[in-house]
């Protein structure tokens, strides 16, 4: 085998090649690769078939998809990749003119067609395009498959899009092109966060396991410093889960850092006031407070009231405090009996705001079946910008309970933490 330049492929779709490996090395999961999908419905014709017998085929248009990933909370993305550049675009959208200029009598017409080209092109042309019947064909591919698409132009900039973006926002399809320095998908642990044009305000609905974990002391405290009365097998585990893998910095806190809103039902709140009152701690019930903005210091920012009670401090970025939506009276509840039974009061609640609110949710939830429902509804029925969706599913943590500080108090080991 050839050495160095020489090794490369000899092909006219390196380019191509090169940027298809390029995606599926930066994905977090990979579901297939140059896979095709349907959009639009199947028709039935005859084939005649060399031995002379006539079959029935289903035929339905299909497009290829070069990579199909998953984010870090494994949300399906279909990504569409395209080699289109400023000189091939300018060449389309030039034969387009053409072909309508050869076609008409009139020479204003001609002139109207010059006046678009000058001023960038116009969604009519991009339309017309090969490019634009492709993004089109995402779109609906995307729409009966149950993904978010997602078109890659990584030799497309910004500057030399001639209307093309425009179009792609009008039909509400992402996209990621040359000029973008942040990465395909939205959440990326310590990544800023991409500033798109077409991607709504993100929020994100607090199931009540997830704000048990947050103010737990065995996720706040070294789990070692915490002895419980009765050592069930459930609080053995999660306080060898919290010594391997604490759940907070490496888990929850990076997924919150992406919401610009954090919020949670109003059953869900009274639902863990009363469970803080009953077996919460004291340090519990302030952590609780100052998520909520309910702390009585009005003065020191929140987060900083609450990395004295942790040895795992909350980014400054995380959107506190917590706001407590509710569903609006006039909204009809999406959920079957059949599966209203499968979840809890409060994670119904987590449902309906999840899937009703304008410009859709995501979830932060250790109940698998509320996750598998919300992913299940955002696939089948999510909103047409194909944006939110994603759900965090992590694993539970329970409040102390009836335990007892055994080793070091929380200001020791808060000092020691800082100082290791």
């Amino acid at each position: 085998m050839q050495e160095g330049e020489s090794s490369r492929i000899r092909s006219s779709n390196y380019k191509y090649l090169l940027q298809v490996w390029t995606v599926v090395k930066s994905v977090p999961h990979l579901y297939g690769i140059q896979k095709f999908f349907a959009f639009g419905p199947a028709s039935v014709t005859n084939r005649w078939n060399t031995r002379s017998n006539r079959v029935r085929a289903d035929n339905a248009p299909a497009i290829q998809v070069e990579v199909v990933a998953g984010d870090a909370c494994r949300t399906r993305y279909f990504l569409k990749i395209s080699t289109m550049d400023e000189k091939r675009l300018g060449h389309d959208l030039v034969r387009i003119q053409w072909d309508e200029g050869d076609s008409s009598d009139e020479k204003e017409e001609m002139d109207e067609s010059n006046e678009v080209e000058c001023n960038g092109g116009g969604d009519n042309l991009i339309s017309q395009t090969h490019i634009g019947t492709l993004a089109r064909q995402l779109v609906s591919v995307a729409e009966l498959s149950g993904a978010i698409p997602i078109l890659i132009l990584p030799y497309l900039s910004r500057d030399h899009d001639h209307g093309l973006f425009a179009f792609l926002d009008s039909i509400g399809l992402r996209y990621h092109c040359q000029s973008d320095e942040y990465p395909i998908f939205d959440y990326a642990p310590n990544v800023r966060k991409p500033q798109s044009p077409n991607a709504p305000p993100r929020r994100i609905a607090l199931d009540i396991t997830t704000l048990l974990s947050i103010v737990a002391d065995v996720c706040n405290m070294d789990p070692k410093a915490i002895q419980y009365d009765k050592d069930t097998f459930a609080q053995i585990d999660q306080a060898e889960w919290e010594e391997r893998a604490p759940i907070l910095p490496e888990t929850i806190f990076p997924f919150l850092q992406t919401a610009c809103e954090l919020i949670a039902p109003p059953g869900v709140y009274s639902k863990m006031n009363t469970l803080l009152e009953t077996i919460g701690s004291e340090t519990e019930k302030e952590r609780a407070a100052i998520l909520f903005g309910k702390s009585l210091s009005t003065v020191e920012p929140l987060t900083e009231q609450y990395n004295h009670l942790t040895i795992y401090p909350i980014p400054s970025s995380v959107a506190l405090p917590i706001k407590v939506s509710s569903v609006g009276d006039d909204v009809r509840s999406p959920v079957s009996h059949e599966d209203m039974e499968k979840l809890s009061i409060e994670a119904t609640e987590v449902y309906n705001l999840a899937v009703t609110i304008e410009g859709g949710c995501e979830v932060a939830t250790a109940n698998k079946q509320l996750a598998k429902m919300i992913r299940a509804y955002y696939f089948v029925e999510r909103n047409g910008m194909g944006i939110s969706g994603r759900v965090l599913l992590h694993q539970p943590r329970s409040l102390r309970g009836f335990g007892k500080i055994v080793h070091l108090p929380m200001k020791e080991i808060h000092q020691l933490t800082r100082g290791l």
